[in-house]
């Protein structure tokens, strides 16, 4: 199964992904998460991520596309995958699509998980992260909804997008997520 969720910075799309990774044995690959290791590292690409992050900016496509399209070549995704964080936009979905494509390997369902602003500010206010002051989250926000939201009308054209309520538990949410892929199969 390959699966990508989309959602607002907060949605929970990550703990989503998780839950999921675990449930159907396939990797959860966050972009973020990727990017976020090469902060840590140090390395040229990750002193450049940090630019992008410090302003509350979507990192380059060049770069992301770069480090996603080596780590969906990896042996572990072979069987399917969970993509947390990318596309972030329709040149990049373009740019996955094609990727894909050569690897034989076609999104299988696209989760858009719905939470209202409020519930948003309150959870990234929560994870401590300087990423996540709140004009920076109100930022993102703008962000999001000027170049990410586009996407859920992208992948609602081609049949695969299915909309779900984030706005509970993690464990409600997991439950809404599970029933939605069950009337897919």
């Amino acid at each position: 199964m390959r699966l990508i969720l989309l959602g607002v910075p907060g949605a929970g799309k990550g703990e989503q992904a998780t839950r999921l990774s675990g449930k159907f044995s396939i990797p959860h690959v966050s972009t973020g998460d990727l990017l976020r290791r090469e902060m840590e590292e140090g390395t040229e690409v990750g002193r450049r991520i940090s630019e992008f992050v410090n302003r509350g900016e979507l990192v380059s496509d060049t770069v992301t596309q770069a480090i996603l399209e080596n780590r969906l070549r990896e042996t572990d995704c072979l069987a399917g995958f969970i993509l947390d964080g990318f596309p972030r936009n329709l040149s990049q979905a373009d740019f996955l699509q094609a990727a894909l494509e050569r690897m034989s390997a076609p999104v299988d369902v696209v989760l858009n998980i719905e939470v209202p602003d409020g519930t948003v500010i309150d959870r990234l206010a929560m994870r401590n992260r300087l990423d996540d002051a709140p004009e920076t989250i109100r930022h993102r926000l703008k962000v999001y909804r000027k170049v990410t939201a586009p996407l859920v009308d992208y992948y609602d054209r081609a049949g695969i997008l299915k909309r779900i309520d984030g706005d509970g538990s993690p464990e409600e949410v997991t439950q809404r997520i599970l029933t939605c892929l069950a009337r897919k199969a």
